[in-house]
């Protein structure tokens, strides 16, 4: 029974980390979308910000299983996502 308890609590610790990278990954995406196409409205842009700060506070003082692959995922968004690409030049 123990053994059980064991691979069952494993897989739903990787569960979890899967979905919050996955759940990172969508917001940042979200985020940095709204930061690149909503120029004029700023309040879209602060209310995304907040509920991230939320977001990442409650997640901190509850879900410290998931809250690794929510950064991974939120980096990887940012880091995809984020920096200006290079423009194509034509010859």
């Amino acid at each position: 029974m123990e053994t059980y308890n064991l691979i069952v609590n494993s897989l739903i610790g990787l569960l979890t980390f899967i979905g919050m990278l996955v759940f990172g990954v969508s917001l940042g995406w979200l985020l940095l979308d709204s930061y690149k196409k909503n120029n004029k409205a700023w309040q879209t842009q602060v209310m995304f910000l907040a509920g991230f700060f939320a977001l990442l506070m409650v997640m901190v003082l509850r879900a410290h299983e998931g809250l690794a692959g929510f950064g991974i995922g939120f980096a990887g968004a940012v880091l995809m996502w984020g920096f200006p690409r290079k423009q194509k030049t034509e010859d």
